[in-house]
Parts: structure tokens; sequence; C-alpha cells
């Protein structure tokens, strides 16, 4: 009897999912946002609100913080997947699949960090006009740098600009605060789960306890204003199905190349504030819960071209680094051996247009603002 030799063709459908691990340009627009129209009338659309109803009372207003974080480098990955039962038949001679993971990187050039500290300084002064503007009574800023304990909190703080790194993905953002000032927000430094921050706390020079203390001192509503600056949206159709049953045989990254600005105005309400004595000091603080929060719905975006053109600035190193683990992925998968993952790696570069970048943004950013004051000074 003659024997016949195994198949140890590679499925169509992994050729498939190697083929699609690719970048697609021309995501889903945000809403339109008319920066010629009523901050009050586009509020119910871009802002959305939380533990409004701790905004009674509330007139008196000081920033205590503003801090503007910039959209540098933007990454998105996405794989296939073999599921359950991607190996349950080579018993019969068929082989072991080989997967690909898909990596898109997109990362903005032309804009100095002067750039970006002038944006900054002019989204957070228009900021407090738009408090203004809605109705709010805005303590001056030389009158808060004027407290003893204001400028203990500039000293607890990080240099402006710092940078700020997801752990995982490649994405990268810098943070600046206004001008001569520390970015002091425990969301961007950390500081907030840290064990020295635990003793501060008990000492009462948390930044928490020390805007408590500003905000008793001044007899005013402290807020704090957060906003990130971006450029790019990505958007990946995942690695995996629910718990790993089925096979995931596409690895896609969609990308949207627009400015847009999200963010948010956090009020810390004077009537809201408790103060007691502990370790022979007082210590005043308001309850998360009791914090009115108003934040963006939907990005503030704009569809003015900000950039000349888009290039592709993938490294021989990636290439190289690709065209290897294919090769590895596809011999494991003929040899009928486990499974291997590829990896596609594709790296953009935005050349922006900086007075158009800048512009874009400072206005965008007092969008952002004027509705989230307007939305603030609705809810009172």
């Amino acid at each position: 009897m003659k024997i016949f030799p195994r198949n140890k063709t590679v499925p169509a459908m992994t050729l498939l999912a190697l083929v699609s691990g690719c970048a697609v340009t021309g995501g889903t627009s945000a809403p339109d946002y008319n920066a010629s129209g009523s901050a009050a009338g586009q509020a119910g659309t871009f802002i959305e609100a939380s533990n409004e109803k701790h905004m009674k009372g509330v007139n008196k207003v000081g920033v205590l913080s503003c801090n503007v974080m910039f959209g540098m480098t933007s990454a998105a990955s996405a794989s296939t997947s073999g599921g359950f039962r991607a190996g349950a038949d080579r018993a019969t001679g068929t082989i072991s699949r080989s997967d690909v993971k898909v990596t898109v990187t997109y990362t903005v050039d032309g804009v100095e960090d002067s750039e970006l500290q002038r944006i900054a300084d002019a989204a957070c002064a228009d900021a407090e006009k738009q408090l203004a503007g809605a109705g709010f009574q805005v303590v001056p800023l030389a009158t808060l740098r004027a407290n003893p304990n204001y400028r203990k909190i500039q000293e607890g703080g990080r240099p402006s600009p710092f940078e700020y790194k997801e752990k995982r993905g490649g994405t990268r953002y810098l943070v600046l605060a206004r001008t001569g000032e520390t970015v002091t927000d425990s969301r961007y430094t950390g500081a907030g789960q840290g064990f020295a921050q635990s003793f501060k706390a008990v000492a009462g020079d948390a930044t928490e306890q020390l805007e408590g203390q500003l905000i008793k001192d001044l007899g005013m509503t402290g807020v704090n204003i957060n906003l990130l600056v971006d450029f790019a949206s990505l958007e990946s159709d995942g690695h995996k199905t629910f718990a790993g049953l089925a096979n995931k045989n596409s690895a896609k990254v969609k990308a949207d190349i627009q400015q847009a600005v999200t963010g948010d105005l956090r009020f810390q309400p004077l009537p809201a504030q408790k103060c007691w004595k502990e370790y022979g000091k007082e210590k005043c603080q308001i309850k998360l819960n009791q914090q009115p929060v108003f934040a963006t719905r939907q990005p503030v975006a704009s569809d003015r071209p900000f950039y000349t053109s888009i290039d592709n600035v993938t490294t021989t190193g990636d290439k190289v680094t690709s065209g290897l683990t294919k090769a590895v992925g596809m011999l494991s998968a003929l040899s009928g051996t486990s499974s291997k993952v590829a990896r596609d790696i594709t790296r953009y570069q935005v050349n922006v247009m900086p007075e158009v970048y800048e512009a874009e943004a400072v206005t965008l950013s007092k969008g952002l603002s004027g509705m989230a004051a307007a939305k603030a000074a609705s809810s009172r």
C-alpha cells in the first residue's frame, strides 16, 4: 500500500490574517463643534455632569490647578487569535496556525515645547475668563499665589513639562502646567497612590489637604482644570473574542487624524467642606462624591487641516523584526509545532503646521471650558 505524505499547507485564514494587519485611515468624526455658536447651547451635546447637585450655593471660585496634556505619540495594536480549537484537528494531519499582532504608531512632529506652553497658558487663562463669563466670581491667580498653602502645593508638584507614558502600547504625552507652576494633580503625577503620600496625608501636607486649607482660607470653591489636546484617534478591533473560544481572523487598527480636545472642570464646593482637628493640625476635606465634575461627553474637534503630510517612517529595524517573526511563524506552522505570533509594525509621522495647530488647540480648549462653565453655572 502506497503511503501519501501529510498535507502541510498553511491554512488560508492564516495568510488572510497576516495581510489584514494594516492601518486603515478615516474613522468616524466627532460631532461638529461651532466655535462661533453659543457655549450654553452646545453644552448639552459635548458636556456631561456628575454630582451637579452639590453646585448649589457655589459663586466664588478659584482655579487651584490647570494642566494641559498634549498627545505626542498615539499607538494601538490588534491581533488575531486561534481560539479554543485552533489546534484541535492537528491529529488528522493539518497544522497549527500562525497568528499576527499589528502595532500602528502615529507621532506628531513640528511643534516645540515653547509653543505648547503658549497653548497651555492661553487655555488656562481662557478657562478663567469663561468661568467669569458664566457668572462666577473668580479669585485672581495672584491672590492664590500669595497664599502659603498654594506655594506648598507648588513645591510638592512635578516640574512642567514632564513626560507621561502609558505602561503598555507606546502612547506618549507631555503634561504642562501654567508658566511658573508645577504639575500637582495626582492623576498625572501618581502621587496619590505613593507610600510617602500617605505620611503627608497624616501630617496634613498632601495636595488635597493643602487645597482644602486654601479653599477655607480664601472662602472659595476650588476648581481643578484638566485638558487633553490630541491629534489622532486610533481604534483597534481587539486581541481576542469572549473567553478565547472562537477564532479571530482579523487584526486591524483604524486611525482618524484630527485635532480634538477633551477634559474636565472639577469643583470642590466650599459648602460641602468639612474640617476637623487631627494630630494637632486642622484638616479639611470635600468628599469625592460631593465634587461636581463637568467633563466632555464627546471630543471638541476641528476638521481644519493642521498638517502638511503624513509620512511612513517605519524603521529598517521594524521591517526586519516584522519579517523575521512572520518567517518564524510560518515555519512553525509548516512544521506542525505550537503556533507563533508574528509582528507587523508600522510607524507614521504627522508633520504639523505649528501656527494652525496652536490656533485650533486654543480655540477648541476655549470652547470646552466655555461649555463646561456654562453647564456648571446652570446647575446652581
